[in-house]
Protein backbone atom coordinates (compact mmCIF):
# COMPACT_ATOMS: atom_id res chain seq x y z
CA UNK A 1 0.00 0.00 0.00
CA UNK A 2 1.59 3.25 -1.43
CA UNK A 3 2.03 6.19 1.49
CA UNK A 4 0.35 9.47 0.44
CA UNK A 5 2.47 12.14 0.39
CA UNK A 6 2.34 13.72 3.91
CA UNK A 7 2.44 16.63 4.37
CA UNK A 8 0.50 17.16 1.04
CA UNK A 9 2.91 19.65 -1.47
CA UNK A 10 0.06 22.11 -0.96
CA UNK A 11 -0.01 21.61 2.75
CA UNK A 12 2.23 24.22 3.98
CA UNK A 13 1.15 26.83 1.28
CA UNK A 14 -2.12 26.59 2.33
CA UNK A 15 -1.54 27.19 6.10
CA UNK A 16 1.38 29.72 5.01
CA UNK A 17 -1.94 32.24 3.47
CA UNK A 18 -3.78 31.36 6.01
CA UNK A 19 -1.37 32.87 8.89
CA UNK A 20 -0.71 35.76 6.41
CA UNK A 21 -4.62 36.07 6.18
CA UNK A 22 -4.99 36.33 10.34
CA UNK A 23 -2.19 38.77 10.25
CA UNK A 24 -3.80 41.41 7.60
CA UNK A 25 -7.26 40.96 9.50
CA UNK A 26 -5.37 41.89 12.66
CA UNK A 27 -3.74 44.77 11.06
CA UNK A 28 -6.62 46.08 9.88
CA UNK A 29 -8.96 45.94 12.69
CA UNK A 30 -5.98 47.80 15.16
CA UNK A 31 -6.12 50.52 12.22
CA UNK A 32 -9.70 50.88 12.48
CA UNK A 33 -9.68 50.78 15.76
CA UNK A 34 -7.53 53.41 16.26
CA UNK A 35 -9.74 55.54 13.77
CA UNK A 36 -13.03 54.41 15.63
CA UNK A 37 -11.32 55.35 19.06
CA UNK A 38 -10.57 59.14 18.41
CA UNK A 39 -13.82 59.62 16.66
CA UNK A 40 -15.82 58.42 19.41
CA UNK A 41 -13.62 60.63 22.05
CA UNK A 42 -14.67 63.08 19.76
CA UNK A 43 -18.22 62.90 20.23
CA UNK A 44 -17.74 62.67 23.78
CA UNK A 45 -15.77 66.22 24.22
CA UNK A 46 -18.86 67.57 21.87
CA UNK A 47 -21.80 65.83 23.89
CA UNK A 48 -21.04 65.39 27.05
CA UNK A 49 -22.83 61.75 26.88
CA UNK A 50 -21.72 59.41 29.62
CA UNK A 51 -23.42 56.66 27.21
CA UNK A 52 -20.70 58.44 24.38
CA UNK A 53 -18.15 58.21 27.24
CA UNK A 54 -18.49 54.19 27.53
CA UNK A 55 -19.27 53.59 23.96
CA UNK A 56 -15.58 55.55 23.69
CA UNK A 57 -14.02 53.88 26.48
CA UNK A 58 -14.84 50.55 25.21
CA UNK A 59 -12.90 51.29 22.29
CA UNK A 60 -9.69 51.78 23.81
CA UNK A 61 -9.71 48.47 25.20
CA UNK A 62 -10.75 47.61 21.48
CA UNK A 63 -7.33 49.11 20.61
CA UNK A 64 -5.19 47.57 23.27
CA UNK A 65 -6.96 44.11 22.69
CA UNK A 66 -6.00 44.50 18.74
CA UNK A 67 -2.33 45.24 19.66
CA UNK A 68 -2.19 41.95 21.72
CA UNK A 69 -3.96 39.68 19.00
CA UNK A 70 -1.60 41.24 16.38
CA UNK A 71 1.42 40.21 18.58
CA UNK A 72 -0.21 36.76 19.37
CA UNK A 73 -0.78 36.34 16.22
CA UNK A 74 2.53 36.34 15.06
CA UNK A 75 3.76 34.35 17.95
CA UNK A 76 1.18 31.87 17.24
CA UNK A 77 1.98 31.16 13.73
CA UNK A 78 5.76 29.92 14.71
CA UNK A 79 6.22 26.11 14.07
CA UNK A 80 6.62 23.73 17.19
CA UNK A 81 10.27 23.61 18.38
CA UNK A 82 12.12 21.54 21.28
CA UNK A 83 10.70 23.68 23.81
CA UNK A 84 7.59 23.69 22.40
CA UNK A 85 6.69 20.69 21.06
CA UNK A 86 2.63 21.54 20.51
CA UNK A 87 3.53 24.76 18.60
CA UNK A 88 2.98 28.19 19.89
CA UNK A 89 -0.94 28.63 19.56
CA UNK A 90 -2.13 28.28 23.24
CA UNK A 91 -0.54 31.97 23.40
CA UNK A 92 -4.11 32.72 21.29
CA UNK A 93 -6.19 31.62 24.20
CA UNK A 94 -4.13 33.58 26.52
CA UNK A 95 -4.03 36.44 24.96
CA UNK A 96 -8.59 35.63 24.77
CA UNK A 97 -8.72 35.37 28.48
CA UNK A 98 -6.77 38.73 28.79
CA UNK A 99 -9.39 40.77 26.41
CA UNK A 100 -11.75 38.73 28.63
CA UNK A 101 -10.94 40.62 31.29
CA UNK A 102 -10.43 43.85 30.21
CA UNK A 103 -14.09 44.00 28.76
CA UNK A 104 -15.16 43.03 32.23
CA UNK A 105 -12.86 46.09 33.82
CA UNK A 106 -14.55 48.39 31.16
CA UNK A 107 -17.91 47.41 32.45
CA UNK A 108 -17.24 48.11 35.64
CA UNK A 109 -15.41 51.36 35.24
CA UNK A 110 -18.23 52.21 32.66
CA UNK A 111 -20.77 51.71 35.79
CA UNK A 112 -18.72 53.43 38.35
CA UNK A 113 -18.54 56.77 36.06
CA UNK A 114 -22.13 56.37 35.11
CA UNK A 115 -23.62 56.36 38.73
CA UNK A 116 -21.11 59.14 39.92
CA UNK A 117 -22.57 61.15 36.37
CA UNK A 118 -26.23 60.60 37.65
CA UNK A 119 -25.63 61.74 41.38
CA UNK A 120 -23.50 64.95 40.15
CA UNK A 121 -25.81 65.87 36.98
CA UNK A 122 -24.83 66.13 33.19
CA UNK A 123 -26.12 68.46 30.65
CA UNK A 124 -26.18 66.99 27.28
CA UNK A 125 -25.49 69.11 23.94
CA UNK A 126 -24.70 68.62 20.11
CA UNK A 127 -26.70 65.16 20.27
CA UNK A 128 -26.85 64.94 16.32
CA UNK A 129 -23.68 65.24 15.91
CA UNK A 130 -23.14 62.44 18.60
CA UNK A 131 -26.24 60.59 16.90
CA UNK A 132 -24.67 61.07 13.26
CA UNK A 133 -20.38 59.80 14.62
CA UNK A 134 -21.86 56.77 17.21
CA UNK A 135 -23.99 55.56 13.82
CA UNK A 136 -21.31 55.18 11.67
CA UNK A 137 -18.88 54.00 14.42
CA UNK A 138 -21.63 51.25 15.50
CA UNK A 139 -21.98 50.24 12.30
CA UNK A 140 -18.04 49.77 11.29
CA UNK A 141 -17.99 48.19 14.46
CA UNK A 142 -20.44 45.65 13.50
CA UNK A 143 -19.76 44.89 9.73
CA UNK A 144 -16.02 44.09 11.20
CA UNK A 145 -16.56 42.18 14.14
CA UNK A 146 -18.50 39.87 12.03
CA UNK A 147 -16.57 39.94 9.32
CA UNK A 148 -13.71 38.97 12.10
CA UNK A 149 -15.66 36.50 14.04
CA UNK A 150 -16.47 34.87 10.92
CA UNK A 151 -12.86 34.33 9.66
CA UNK A 152 -11.80 33.49 13.20
CA UNK A 153 -14.04 30.88 13.06
CA UNK A 154 -13.04 29.69 9.47
CA UNK A 155 -8.92 29.82 10.43
CA UNK A 156 -9.42 28.07 14.11
CA UNK A 157 -8.15 31.33 15.49
CA UNK A 158 -9.48 31.91 19.19
CA UNK A 159 -7.86 35.32 19.39
CA UNK A 160 -9.75 36.94 15.97
CA UNK A 161 -13.38 35.04 17.61
CA UNK A 162 -13.09 37.01 20.87
CA UNK A 163 -11.90 39.92 19.12
CA UNK A 164 -14.59 39.94 16.28
CA UNK A 165 -17.19 39.18 19.31
CA UNK A 166 -16.21 42.34 21.04
CA UNK A 167 -16.60 44.19 18.44
CA UNK A 168 -20.03 42.92 17.22
CA UNK A 169 -21.20 43.90 21.00
CA UNK A 170 -19.32 47.25 20.44
CA UNK A 171 -21.40 47.39 17.55
CA UNK A 172 -24.88 46.84 20.33
CA UNK A 173 -23.62 49.22 22.43
CA UNK A 174 -23.58 51.56 19.86
CA UNK A 175 -26.71 50.85 19.14
CA UNK A 176 -27.86 51.35 22.70
CA UNK A 177 -26.24 54.49 22.88
CA UNK A 178 -28.27 56.14 19.46
CA UNK A 179 -31.49 55.12 21.66
CA UNK A 180 -30.27 56.65 24.49
CA UNK A 181 -29.52 59.97 22.90
CA UNK A 182 -32.82 59.70 20.96
CA UNK A 183 -34.58 59.30 24.14
CA UNK A 184 -32.88 62.13 25.77
CA UNK A 185 -33.15 64.69 22.87
CA UNK A 186 -37.09 63.53 22.72
CA UNK A 187 -37.67 64.16 26.55
CA UNK A 188 -35.16 66.17 27.89
CA UNK A 189 -34.46 64.37 30.23
CA UNK A 190 -30.78 64.26 30.80
CA UNK A 191 -30.86 61.69 33.89
CA UNK A 192 -31.74 59.07 31.04
CA UNK A 193 -28.33 59.07 29.60
CA UNK A 194 -26.15 57.50 32.63
CA UNK A 195 -28.92 54.58 33.30
CA UNK A 196 -28.42 53.80 30.02
CA UNK A 197 -24.43 53.95 30.12
CA UNK A 198 -25.04 51.45 33.71
CA UNK A 199 -26.93 48.82 31.14
CA UNK A 200 -23.92 49.13 28.91
CA UNK A 201 -21.75 48.30 31.42
CA UNK A 202 -23.04 45.26 32.77
CA UNK A 203 -23.47 43.77 29.40
CA UNK A 204 -19.77 44.85 28.97
CA UNK A 205 -19.12 42.61 32.14
CA UNK A 206 -21.52 39.53 30.87
CA UNK A 207 -19.78 39.69 27.95
CA UNK A 208 -16.07 40.03 28.88
CA UNK A 209 -16.89 36.87 31.44
CA UNK A 210 -18.18 35.20 28.27
CA UNK A 211 -14.92 35.62 26.81
CA UNK A 212 -13.07 34.73 29.60
CA UNK A 213 -14.73 31.02 30.10
CA UNK A 214 -14.56 30.27 26.93
CA UNK A 215 -10.75 30.48 26.83
CA UNK A 216 -10.33 29.00 29.75
CA UNK A 217 -12.26 26.09 28.34
CA UNK A 218 -9.77 26.27 25.26
CA UNK A 219 -6.62 26.63 27.44
CA UNK A 220 -7.79 23.54 29.56
CA UNK A 221 -8.60 21.45 26.35
CA UNK A 222 -11.97 21.02 27.08
CA UNK A 223 -14.61 18.97 25.24
CA UNK A 224 -15.41 20.53 21.65
CA UNK A 225 -18.28 18.69 20.59
CA UNK A 226 -18.22 20.44 16.69
CA UNK A 227 -14.34 20.18 16.25
CA UNK A 228 -14.62 16.23 17.63
CA UNK A 229 -18.12 15.92 14.92
CA UNK A 230 -16.03 17.24 12.03
CA UNK A 231 -13.03 14.59 13.07
CA UNK A 232 -15.41 11.94 13.10
CA UNK A 233 -16.61 13.01 10.05
CA UNK A 234 -13.07 12.50 8.29
CA UNK A 235 -12.87 9.68 10.03
CA UNK A 236 -15.88 8.14 8.34
CA UNK A 237 -14.83 9.72 4.74
CA UNK A 238 -11.22 8.16 5.10
CA UNK A 239 -12.73 5.06 5.95
CA UNK A 240 -10.96 1.47 4.01
CA UNK A 241 -11.51 -2.42 5.08
CA UNK A 242 -9.44 -2.83 8.00
CA UNK A 243 -10.00 0.16 10.40
CA UNK A 244 -13.11 -1.77 12.24
CA UNK A 245 -13.66 0.49 15.51
CA UNK A 246 -12.14 3.93 16.20
CA UNK A 247 -12.52 5.37 19.80
CA UNK A 248 -10.90 7.27 22.69
CA UNK A 249 -10.56 9.99 20.67
CA UNK A 250 -8.95 13.30 21.91
CA UNK A 251 -7.83 16.89 20.74
CA UNK A 252 -5.18 19.34 22.15
CA UNK A 253 -6.06 22.81 20.16
CA UNK A 254 -2.91 24.84 20.57
CA UNK A 255 -4.71 28.04 18.45
CA UNK A 256 -4.66 26.81 14.83
CA UNK A 257 -2.82 23.45 15.19
CA UNK A 258 -4.40 20.01 16.42
CA UNK A 259 -2.92 16.95 17.93
CA UNK A 260 -5.33 14.67 17.63
CA UNK A 261 -5.05 11.13 18.99
CA UNK A 262 -7.40 7.73 19.04
CA UNK A 263 -7.65 4.25 19.13
CA UNK A 264 -8.15 2.11 16.02
CA UNK A 265 -9.09 -1.48 16.43
CA UNK A 266 -7.67 -3.53 13.40
CA UNK A 267 -7.84 -7.14 12.16
CA UNK A 268 -5.46 -9.26 14.99
CA UNK A 269 -3.76 -11.45 12.09
CA UNK A 270 -1.96 -8.17 10.94
CA UNK A 271 1.46 -8.05 11.73
CA UNK A 272 3.36 -4.86 13.62
CA UNK A 273 4.57 -4.04 9.79
CA UNK A 274 1.27 -4.34 8.21
CA UNK A 275 -0.73 -2.35 10.93
CA UNK A 276 1.95 0.56 11.38
CA UNK A 277 1.61 0.83 7.38
CA UNK A 278 -1.97 0.72 7.48
CA UNK A 279 -2.34 3.56 10.22
CA UNK A 280 0.49 5.59 8.68
CA UNK A 281 -1.78 5.37 5.33
CA UNK A 282 -4.77 6.72 7.28
CA UNK A 283 -3.04 9.14 9.15
CA UNK A 284 -1.57 10.85 6.15
CA UNK A 285 -4.84 11.08 4.07
CA UNK A 286 -7.20 12.40 7.20
CA UNK A 287 -4.22 15.05 7.59
CA UNK A 288 -4.09 16.10 4.26
CA UNK A 289 -8.30 16.56 4.16
CA UNK A 290 -8.43 18.28 7.88
CA UNK A 291 -9.28 22.12 7.79
CA UNK A 292 -6.58 23.26 9.79
CA UNK A 293 -3.19 22.30 10.80
CA UNK A 294 -3.18 18.73 12.87
CA UNK A 295 -1.20 15.44 13.49
CA UNK A 296 -3.26 12.43 14.27
CA UNK A 297 -1.62 9.97 16.41
CA UNK A 298 -3.35 6.09 15.92
CA UNK A 299 -3.14 3.33 18.67
CA UNK A 300 -3.91 0.55 17.65
CA UNK A 301 -5.93 -2.27 19.15
CA UNK A 302 -6.43 -6.19 17.84
CA UNK A 303 -10.19 -7.19 17.43
CA UNK A 304 -9.98 -10.66 19.17
CA UNK A 305 -12.31 -11.58 16.99
CA UNK A 306 -15.29 -9.87 18.01
CA UNK A 307 -15.49 -7.78 15.72
CA UNK A 308 -16.37 -10.37 12.84
CA UNK A 309 -19.71 -8.90 11.86
CA UNK A 310 -18.74 -5.60 11.09
CA UNK A 311 -15.35 -6.30 9.61
CA UNK A 312 -15.37 -6.36 5.59
CA UNK A 313 -11.86 -8.05 5.61
CA UNK A 314 -11.55 -10.43 3.09
CA UNK A 315 -9.76 -13.72 3.11
CA UNK A 316 -9.12 -13.77 7.28
CA UNK A 317 -8.00 -16.72 8.47
CA UNK A 318 -9.79 -16.24 12.07
CA UNK A 319 -13.11 -15.14 10.92
CA UNK A 320 -16.07 -17.07 13.37
CA UNK A 321 -19.24 -15.45 11.39
CA UNK A 322 -19.95 -13.91 8.75
CA UNK A 323 -19.54 -10.26 7.49
CA UNK A 324 -22.89 -8.67 8.27
CA UNK A 325 -23.04 -4.92 8.57
CA UNK A 326 -20.67 -2.13 9.01
CA UNK A 327 -20.45 0.00 11.77
CA UNK A 328 -20.27 3.86 10.24
CA UNK A 329 -17.39 6.33 12.49
CA UNK A 330 -19.20 9.37 12.59
CA UNK A 331 -20.97 8.17 15.74
CA UNK A 332 -19.83 10.85 18.23
CA UNK A 333 -20.72 8.68 21.11
CA UNK A 334 -18.36 5.79 19.84
CA UNK A 335 -15.49 7.49 18.50
CA UNK A 336 -15.31 9.90 21.74
CA UNK A 337 -15.64 6.62 23.84
CA UNK A 338 -13.04 5.65 26.34
CA UNK A 339 -13.93 1.77 25.79
CA UNK A 340 -14.73 -0.37 22.65
CA UNK A 341 -17.95 -0.94 21.30
CA UNK A 342 -17.52 -3.98 22.17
Amino acid sequence: MERPKYPHPDYYKTHARRDAERKWISVIALIIGVGLLFLKFYAYQKTNSQSIFSDALESIINVVAGIITLIVIVVAAKPADQDHPYGHGKVESMAASFEGGAITLAGLLIILKAVEAFYSGTILKELNLGLLITLGAGLANGIMGYFIALRGKVLHSEALRSSGTHLMTDAFTSLGVIVSLFLVKWTGLHWIDPIIAVTFGFALCLSGAKIFIRSGYVLMDGLDQETLKNIAELFEKNYRPGVIDIHYTRVIRSGNFHHIDCHMVIPEFWSIAEGHSFSEHFEARFVNNYSTQAELKIHLDPCRRVYCENCEVGDCPIRQKNFVKRTPLDNLDEVTSPIESR
